[in-house]
């Protein structure tokens, strides 16, 4: 057992080195063609958790893991900041982002499910669901192109993990 836990230690320093090397190389800039993904999904992200007037430390912790998941260089990280804060003041449009994500990800795309999946692990990252939040994740996910039963479809298989 303590050989799996220094072991992941081990990995967590490599990953950790491997990312500082190359914020060396690239000055910690996202690549252009992740910028439009990043920016569009945390303004979005950021909507959702305001949904209910509160950004709990729940759903702060989750965002944190989904920009650490994502690998964002310091510059990427920037990005997903400014972003979520204009979604949490709804300083957004949602049909203009979803027009500007499905220039990229066609509606219905397994991507665009996949940022669904996110938006409700936003929502339900505090273990509650409020019916403004269940408001704002149909809104957007018809946004997005989907209708409000894939919507309630994702809820409840997010809500069974």
């Amino acid at each position: 057992m303590a050989s799996e836990d220094s072991g992941a230690g081990f990995t967590g320093i490599l990953r950790d080195l491997r990312s500082a090397v190359g914020e060396l190389f690239t000055g910690g800039k996202l690549p252009k063609e992740r910028e439009l993904p990043v920016e569009v999904l945390f303004a979005l992200i950021g909507y959702v958790a305001k949904a209910d007037s509160i950004v709990t430390s729940h759903e702060a912790e989750f965002v944190n893991a989904v920009m650490k998941d994502m690998d964002l260089p310091s510059g990427g990280l920037a990005l997903a900041n400014a972003a979520f804060e204009r979604g949490r003041l709804r300083q957004i449009d949602l049909a203009h982002e979803a027009r500007r994500i499905q220039e990229l990800y066609p509606a219905g795309s397994s991507e665009l499910l996949h940022w669904l999946d996110v938006l409700v692990g936003v929502a339900m990252a505090d273990g509650r669901l409020f019916p403004r939040e269940r408001a704002t994740l149909e809104e957007v996910g018809a946004a997005l192109g989907f209708s409000g039963e894939t919507v309630r479809l994702r809820l409840a298989e997010v809500g069974a993990r």
